[in-house]
């Protein structure tokens, strides 16, 4: 099953892009259809979870001589984010459904990329986690930068920073596989025996800033979130949502499952900047998208505000915060998918994003007023939708770690409030700027919107259904603390 998750998408996308190439509309089907198959593998592996740790796991021999083999394995982090990614990625297809005229070679680069965060999450000996880690960026690459000179300029940018990150990274694994055979005799990148390396205290910290440069890039964590904003604001919407929706949680993703735990003596010294960072990042962030005049820019910086409230609860390294912080991955990630479909819907109707253009819409879309406002009302934290459960455990979590940093959030999510309430008076309410016909959402746009909708309010109000898989996880890693 672990294979399958892998490799259908990625395998399926190179035979979408090399057999159907002259029929956009066969190509456009065809990948519906693994991104489904890949969803429904999500939801028989939820199906098939145990109590607790790994309940799914492949091991064969790769290089045995370097140490290094296929091993894949799955637990409660791993599937719930998974089954976020299948979600997230049928969605982004079918915002793209009618904006996308090369479907085979943009269907391909979608479910590549989605098979390389599936390999991310699976992977747990440490050079293939790697190598489906460099692999994950490169359709990304080329997806961000189909917009013009400058969705490249911006595409560029991203590649940069992650190259820079992830060989870094790259610096980090050889040292601990290094100390590792050293210490034990026994050379491997297996990491349930790396979890066992003896590392002084200044080595660990050097080690975990190493692997945590990688991860930081993709969150994006404050302040190497530089490429974010242009690269989310100037990308097609479908691609957005992959970026922020999909990649941003393997940065995350990565803290917990190899920083922490890896590096327990260096991230519990760093924890206290990590925390501080987060504060910062929300604060810093809200504001930017405070003064900013185009939708998809307010979108892009409200991501990497609530994004670093994440940060945040990651470095408190207290159990509610840690499960709040994976929570906020969850609700991060469906309210992104909504907020950038409507930004594809307006450009859609041949509309610009600037909010100086807009006004009134309300009228016109009601059916995408309502649906925009659950959106925006998620991501300000309204009791009752998915942000709110995040949101109040991290700080919840946070207080009882810093409380001044926690407090600095807190005042972080209130800038939210007006930043999205701001967004939206200037585009929906209020009488109309200009003489336009604007039609409402069709029956594809009201069901990715609405089913959005309905997730956010699922999530809101039955939180412990995803929360039971997560705690078996991030209760093992808050007693490394």
């Amino acid at each position: 099953m672990l294979n399958l998750l892998i490799f259908l998408p990625m395998v399926g996308g190179f035979l979408i892009w090399l057999l159907l190439r002259r029929s956009a509309v066969a190509a456009r089907w065809a990948v519906l259809a693994v991104a489904l198959v890949e969803a429904v593998i999500c939801l028989k592996l939820w199906a098939a979870m145990g109590a607790g740790g790994f309940f799914d796991q492949v091991q064969t021999p790769w290089l045995p001589s370097l140490g290094v083999q296929y091993l894949l394995g799955m637990d409660g982090l791993s599937l719930v984010l998974a089954l976020l990614t299948s979600v997230v990625t049928l969605g982004a297809l079918l915002v793209a459904w009618s904006a996308v005229e090369d479907w085979a070679a943009f269907g391909a680069l979608i479910l590549i990329a989605e098979g390389a965060i599936m390999g991310v999450l699976c992977a747990l000996d440490l050079v293939l986690f790697y190598v489906f880690w460099e692999v994950m960026i490169v359709p990304i690459f080329f997806l961000a930068a189909r917009r013009g000179a400058e969705a490249r300029q911006a595409a560029m940018r991203f590649f940069l920073f992650t190259i820079v990150g992830s060989l870094l990274m790259l610096v980090s694994l050889v040292a601990l596989y290094v100390l590792h055979g050293q210490a034990t005799g026994e050379y491997t990148f297996d990491y349930f025996k790396l979890l066992h390396t003896p590392l002084g205290g200044q080595v660990s910290l050097w080690l975990m800033l190493g692997m945590l440069s990688a991860f930081a890039v993709k969150i994006p964590m404050f302040p190497l979130h530089l490429w974010a904003p242009d690269t989310y604001g100037r990308s097609e919407a479908p691609v957005s949502i992959m970026l922020a929706g999909a990649m941003a949680n393997m940065g995350a993703y990565g803290v917990m499952r190899f920083c922490l735990p890896l590096f327990p003596a260096g991230a519990q010294a760093f924890a206290p900047w990590g925390m501080a960072l987060g504060a910062i990042g929300v604060v810093y962030a809200g504001l930017l998208a405070l003064v900013q005049n185009d939708l998809k820019r307010v979108i892009a910086y409200s991501s990497v505000s609530h994004m670093s409230l994440v940060v945040l609860g990651l470095f408190a390294w207290q159990r509610q915060a840690l499960d709040g912080a994976v929570f906020l991955l969850l609700a991060h990630g469906l309210g992104v998918l909504g907020l950038f479909a409507v930004t594809a819907w307006i450009e859609a109707r041949g509309r610009s994003m600037n909010l100086d253009e807009m006004g009134g819409w309300f009228k016109l879309m009601p059916r995408m007023g309502v649906l925009f406002l659950i959106c925006l009302l998620a991501g300000v934290g309204l009791p009752g939708l998915a942000n709110f459960v995040g949101e109040f455990m991290v700080l919840a979590g946070g207080v009882q770690v810093d409380l001044g940093w926690s407090v600095v959030a807190a005042l972080g999510i209130l800038v939210s409030v007006m930043y999205f309430l701001r967004a939206y008076e200037r585009s929906m309410l209020g009488p109309l700027r200009e003489e336009v016909a604007l039609a409402d959402l069709d029956a594809r746009e009201t069901f990715v919107m609405g089913a959005t909708a309905v997730l956010l309010l699922w999530l809101g109000f039955f939180p412990q259904m995803f929360l039971s898989p997560i705690g078996t996880v991030t209760a093992a890693i808050a007693q490394m603390h």
